[in-house]
Parts: C-alpha cells; sequence; structure tokens
C-alpha cells in the first residue's frame, strides 16, 4: 500500500493528464504505473511517445509492488476529497481515511506488465543554464502546425555549427523563425523536439532542465529533466530545413531601429484597424529617426514613442501577430535591408526573422517595359513582369525546396521571388522550373480532389452498409410476421 498526500498528488496528476488520455485504446495507456521503494515513489504515464515520470518525496510505502491505477478514478477521488488528507493506493483499491469514516473505491486496472518499458538512458542528463526552458517555450511557439510539413512540427536542438559559437534552438513554420543560441547541448547529434503540451506546462517550463541524448536503434530519443520530473521521448526523424543559409542574408542591414526595453508595443499593434484582413497585416514606417504604425486601412498613424532608427526610410507591411510575439520575446533590435526583404529583430542572442507580406515601396514598372512590342511568334508563355530581386526562403534545405513546400513565399502571399524578364528573353532552364511549380500547383490540387472523392466513397460504403442492415431488419420482421397464426 502507498500513501501519498493530496496536495503532493494533485500536481503530479495535472502534469500527466496531459501524456495520460481516457480516449487512448489500449486500457493501460488510461492508466497511471505506481513504483516505489523504500526511498521514493514514481508515478508514470505514457501516450507511447513520451513517458512522463515523477517522483513523490512524502509519499509513504508499505510494499515495493507495481501496479496500475486508472488517472480517471484517481483525479475523481483527489478532487472530492480534503486536501490536507492522504490517498491510499494498492492494486484494485483507492481509499482515503477521513478520521470520521474509510472512504474507498475498487478499480479494475489491466497488469502492470501490459504498461509499455521505458528506454534506460546510459548517461545523466546535463543540467542546461537558466534561460533554456524559457527559449525552449519561446521557440515553441514559432513552429508550424501544417500537418503536411511535419519536420517543421518541433523545436531543433541544432548542434551543427561551431562549437566556440554555441549550439542553437531553432523553430520556424515557413513564415517566420526563431532561434537563440548560446547554450552547450549534450546530444551526439542535431535532433527535433516534437510538440507536446506537457513540454509547455507550467509546471515544467518554469524549472531548471538537464538534458540528454542517446541514439537507441535507428531512432534518436532525448530525456528532460526537470525538478522531480524526468520525460522521455522519441524525436522528429527527417532533414531539418538549412536555417542558417536564411539567416547570413539579413546582416548586412541598411536600416536599424532600437526599441526601449520596456515598452507598450505589443498593445499598441493589438489595438490597430485591420485585425480582421487576411494575414492581419499592419505597417512599419521608418522616417525621420522613428519608428511609426500604419494599419493597412490608413486609418491610423501612430509614432512609438522612444524607438530610435538610422538609415534610409522605408516602408514594409508584416503580419501583426508575428511583430507582438517577437516584442513580447523582448527582441529590441530591428534590422531592415529593404522593403521586401524579411524584418530581423534581435535581442542578446535571441533572433526572429519575418516574412514580409508585400512590397509596400516597390518601384512603378518602367512605360517602355510595358509597352515593349510582342514577340513576333505566338507564345504561351506568362506577360513580362517586373524583376524581383532574388530571395532564399526559410525552408531551404541545400537549395532544395522541403517538406512539400512550393515557391517561396512572403508571409502567405503567392509571389514569386525569382527574377522574371520578358518571354523572348527566358533561358530555358527558367521556363521549365515555372512549368514545373504550375505542376505542382496542379498536383496538389489534384491530391485534394483525390482525397474529396476517397472522403465520399467511405460515405457511400456507410450509407450502404446501413441500408443493408435496415432491409435485413425489414426481412426478419416479415419472417416473423409470417410465423403468426389468427
Amino acid at each position: 500500500m502507498i500513501s501519498i498526500p493530496i496536495k503532493d498528488l494533485k500536481p503530479a496528476l495535472a502534469g500527466l493528464a496531459k501524456v495520460v488520455t481516457n480516449k487512448a485504446t489500449l486500457e493501460c495507456l488510461r492508466c497511471i504505473r505506481f513504483d516505489a521503494t523504500p526511498d521514493r515513489t514514481t508515478l508514470t504515464g505514457t501516450d507511447l511517445d513520451l513517458f512522463a515520470s515523477v517522483q513523490i518525496p512524502r509519499a509513504c510505502t508499505e510494499s515495493t509492488e507495481s501496479f496500475l491505477l486508472p488517472l480517471e478514478n484517481l483525479q475523481s477521488m483527489a478532487r472530492t476529497l480534503p486536501i490536507s488528507s492522504c490517498l491510499l493506493l494498492e492494486p484494485g483499491r483507492i481509499s482515503c481515511n477521513l478520521g470520521t469514516g474509510r472512504v474507498s473505491e475498487n478499480v479494475e486496472a489491466p497488469a502492470v506488465g501490459e504498461f509499455p518499458e521505458r528506454i534506460a538512458f546510459d548517461t545523466p542528463p546535463v543540467l542546461m543554464p537558466e534561460p533554456f526552458s524559457r527559449r525552449f517555450v519561446e521557440a515553441m511557439g514559432c513552429i508550424s502546425t501544417d500537418e503536411t510539413r511535419y519536420i517543421l512540427g518541433g523545436v531543433q536542438l541544432d548542434v551543427s555549427g561551431p562549437h566556440d559559437a554555441g549550439h542553437y534552438l531553432v523553430a520556424t513554420d515557413g513564415r517566420h523563425l526563431f532561434s537563440a543560441n548560446s547554450f552547450t547541448l549534450p546530444l551526439p547529434e542535431s535532433v527535433t523536439i516534437p510538440n507536446h503540451k506537457l513540454l509547455l506546462w507550467r509546471g515544467l517550463a518554469d524549472l531548471p532542465w538537464a538534458l540528454a541524448g542517446e541514439k537507441k536503434g535507428e531512432s534518436m530519443h532525448v530525456q528532460i529533466a526537470a525538478g522531480n520530473w524526468t520525460l522521455t521521448l522519441k524525436t522528429i526523424e527527417g532533414t531539418y530545413p538549412n536555417w542558417r543559409q536564411v539567416v547570413r542574408h539579413f546582416r548586412q542591414h541598411r536600416t536599424t531601429v532600437t526599441l526601449p526595453e520596456q515598452n507598450e508595443y505589443a498593445k499598441i499593434l493589438s489595438g490597430l484597424p485591420g485585425k480582421e484582413l487576411t494575414d492581419r497585416p499592419v505597417e512599419l514606417v521608418v522616417e525621420h529617426g522613428a519608428l511609426s504604425v500604419k494599419d493597412p486601412l490608413g486609418g491610423s498613424h501612430l509614432v512609438l514613442e522612444g524607438s530610435k532608427a538610422k538609415g534610409p526610410d522605408l516602408t514594409i507591411r508584416l503580419n501583426r501577430d508575428y511583430l507582438i510575439k517577437a516584442l513580447n520575446y523582448g527582441l529590441t533590435n530591428i534590422g531592415f535591408i529593404d522593403a521586401i526583404s524579411p524584418a530581423h529583430l534581435t535581442c542578446e542572442g535571441r533572433q526572429m526573422v519575418i516574412m514580409p507580406l508585400r512590397v509596400a515601396d516597390a518601384p512603378t514598372v518602367k512605360k517602355s517595359a510595358v509597352s515593349s512590342p510582342p514577340p513576333e511568334e505566338p507564345t504561351n508563355q506568362p506577360a513580362p513582369t517586373e524583376s524581383q530581386p532574388e530571395r532564399t526562403t526559410m525552408t531551404e534545405t541545400n537549395g532544395h525546396h522541403t517538406n512539400g513546400a512550393a515557391t517561396p513565399h512572403l508571409n502567405g502571399a503567392t509571389r514569386s521571388t525569382t527574377p522574371v524578364t520578358p518571354a523572348t528573353d527566358k533561358p530555358a532552364i527558367e521556363v521549365a522550373i515555372e512549368k514545373l511549380d504550375a505542376f505542382k500547383a496542379t498536383f496538389r490540387e489534384a491530391l485534394i480532389g483525390v482525397t474529396e472523392i476517397t472522403t465520399l466513397l467511405k460515405q457511400s460504403v456507410r450509407d450502404q452498409k446501413a441500408g443493408e442492415k435496415e432491409i435485413h431488419q425489414v426481412r426478419q420482421t416479415l419472417r416473423s410476421l409470417q410465423g403468426v397464426k389468427l
């Protein structure tokens, strides 16, 4: 039997509930495993992707037998009992001695042997610097939620750079990118930690973290220790985009802005009109040595008091949600190359790159380019447009697009970033690339159509089965009526 104070058990169950779900198919995955020794009592839960264990220091045990108990029953009992009482736990039973009487509940749970085995690590976790957990949570706020870009759905722990430059935490969704360095990560290779709500839980994220990584078979696993908690999880397999190639293009800033450390700019951006527009745009205007914000509808233009700008004036349009996120992260230095290049926000080893929504200060198309004579022979190539500077997107790896991403985009806008010249001057390779991009778009539309047809076919099969069931019931009713004698 194990005796655990409810005030110690409740926070442990709150964290384990982010891993264990009552909707799990396997019954053992709906349970908490209890392991007791004379020195400590450990509670473990898993969803097969992540194992979470927490030690209860003030638990008392009369036996070292391991057993399982359903999380739902534990939560129900802990909610209804006084916080000063203790739960008495044993195989198949949860009880509490209230002094005036004993409350108990018999529960059904699978055998402890059905619980999955946790992966054991050969090396202990290494304590990380204090801000590591905060930087990890910040990075997790910048990952992609697109299921088709699975590799971007986690935080990259990058150990591939020079050792003296430190290792990096990196996250991106292809429209904005966040990174933080000055860490030395005890990992044999770079890994991507998947998104999990337990990693963002305040009871864990506010604690110092220790980290370890080992390769088990063909997969990399990471262990995180924080306080009384120990997490073991499998990393995301695949090649992460070459984010360094993106960042190194933004070092030569022509215009720089410095913001005060204490400011209310995030609230100002949140209150600007235009939040209902697609991509929630806001314009940043650098002029007269200061930074101002303007809503895209033109109704508000506010100077951000305390900002200091150097360099040429410019106007750039960004997604306000990304900009607010950067301000909340404390990024107070902004660098711009021009109005069509990403904004680069930095502060003390952290940086965020935000792709622009559109070219706000683009020069007009020259009249001679518009009135150029048409080619002598008919052609199916697109009409000549203004050429644009070539840029590297956030989702390139060694020069190739990754994760199913099509052509580079400006924060959601479907816009070409390769120089476009009149059709008569295009090399064959550019024409081939354009046709390939068009084929990609057509192929994606075809996949969407196939998915819709599959859904309709499945619904048709379900309807057919339901109809056959109804016919079978009618036949049974007719047979029963035939047997009735008047």
